[in-house]
C-alpha cells in the first residue's frame, strides 16, 4: 500500500466515479493491520468518530481466519483440505461461503475457456509451489505427463451445499480466494456505523470506498515486477479493487529459465506466456485476482483481445519490457 507525491515517469490512472464520494472532511483516520494467508493485511478508514481499534481488528481478523480455516489448502484442518483428501466418489458437504467462492472459481473457469483453473493443485504442488517439500528441480516428463491427463474444473459437480470428489482433482482456491477476502473485508467495514471510507489491503490485493478526509482519492502505486518497467503507475481507487499477479514473488530459475508460480492448465506448467505482470481493476476483488491469473496464462494477444471483448481495464508487463494497457484502461489516462 503505497502513497506517492511526485515521481518520474509517472502514469496517472483516473476512472470515472459512479456516484459523487461523500464529504468525509470532519471524519478521523485510524490504522489497523495484521497478519493472514502467510501476508501481511493493512487497513486505513475515516470514521465519523473514535474508532476502537482492538475490536476493529478482532473483527477483521475473524474474518480472515474463517476464511483460511475454510479454503487453505495448507491446512490440514481446513474444508477445501477435507474435500481434497476424500475418497473418489464421495459426496463432501462445504460451508456455504466456501461454496460460493469455488462457485465464483467455477463462472471464471467457464469465461476464460479455463485460463483460470481451481483444480491445479497437484500440478502446484508437484512443481514445488504448494506445502509440500518436492525434490530438487521440475518434475519428471512422465510425472507431466500424467499431469495433463488429469481430471480439471468441468469434473466438478457443483452443487449449494457441496461438491462430489471427483478420482486424481484437487482444488486450489488460492487465485481467487484472497481476493474474496478483501471483498468481505470490505463489506463488513461499509457495514459499520461511523465509517465512511476505507483503503484495504491484503498482500498486495487492493480495494477502496469513498475518498480521503482532505478530498482526494485513495491514491495507490501499482506494484511492478522489477526495475524493467520505469514508470511508475497511480491510481485513484474508489468503490473498485486492484489485483496484481506476476513472477516477481514466487518462481525458481532452471536451465536459465524463469519458472513462475502460476500455473498453465492447458500445459500443467508454470506459464511462458511471454506476460511477466498483470494488474486487474474491477468492483470485485475476487474477480480481479482471477483475471489477472487468467490473462497471464493466456498471453500478450489472446489476453488483449479477452479484455477488449470484456471491457477489462488491465495493464500488462511483458517479458520484453513493454507495458500494455487495455483499451479500458486507457480510457482513465
Amino acid at each position: 500500500m503505497t502513497q506517492t507525491d511526485t515521481l518520474p515517469n509517472r502514469r496517472v490512472l483516473v476512472p470515472a466515479l459512479i456516484t459523487p464520494p461523500e464529504d468525509v472532511s470532519a471524519c478521523l483516520p485510524c490504522d489497523v493491520s495484521g497478519e493472514a494467508f502467510a501476508t501481511t493485511w493493512q487497513v486505513r478508514l475515516f470514521s465519523d468518530g473514535p474508532v476502537d481499534r482492538t475490536g476493529l481488528c478482532q473483527r477483521i481478523q475473524a474474518i480472515l481466519d474463517r476464511i483460511d480455516a475454510e479454503m487453505s489448502p495448507y491446512r490440514a484442518d481446513s474444508d477445501l483440505t477435507r474435500f481434497n483428501e476424500a475418497r473418489a466418489g464421495a459426496f463432501v458437504p462445504l460451508p456455504p461461503m466456501l461454496m460460493q467462492v469455488i462457485a465464483h472459481a467455477l463462472d471464471m473457469a467457464r469465461l476464460t475457456r479455463g485460463g483460470f483453473d481451481p483444480a491445479l493443485l497437484e500440478a502446484v504442488e508437484i512443481w514445488g509451489f504448494g506445502a509440500k517439500i518436492v525434490p530438487e528441480g521440475p518434475p519428471t516428463p512422465q510425472a507431466r505427463a500424467a499431469l495433463r491427463k488429469r481430471r480439471d474444473w468441468r469434473a466438478l459437480d457443483w452443487r449449494p451445499d457441496g461438491l462430489t470428489k471427483p478420482e486424481g482433482l484437487k482444488l486450489d482456491l488460492c487465485g481467487i480466494a484472497k481476493g474474496y477476502a478483501v471483498d468481505a473485508v470490505t463489506d463488513s467495514l461499509k457495514a459499520t456505523p461511523g465509517v465512511r471510507s476505507a483503503l484495504i489491503e491484503i498482500g498486495g490485493e487492493l480495494k477502496a470506498f469513498g475518498i480521503r478526509a482532505e478530498g482526494q482519492p485513495w491514491w495507490v502505486e501499482i506494484e511492478r515486477a522489477d526495475r524493467t518497467f520505469n514508470t511508475e503507475t497511480l491510481v485513484a481507487l474508489s468503490d473498485l479493487a486492484v489485483a496484481t499477479t506476476g513472477d516477481s514473488q514466487r518462481y525458481f530459475i532452471h536451465d536459465g529459465v524463469r519458472l513462475s508460480h502460476t500455473i498453465d492448465a492447458a500445459t500443467a506448467a508454470p506459464v511462458q506466456s511471454g506476460i511477466r505482470q498483470v494488474s486487474v481493476f474491477d468492483a470485485q476483488c475476487w474477480r480481479a485476482d482471477a483475471l489477472a491469473t487468467a490473462l497471464m496464462v493466456m498471453g500478450e494477444h489472446p489476453a488483449m483481445s479477452f479484455a477488449q471483448t470484456h471491457a477489462i481495464p488491465c495493464l500488462m508487463g511483458l517479458s520484453d519490457g513493454r507495458e500494455v494497457l487495455s483499451p479500458a484502461l486507457e480510457d482513465w489516462l
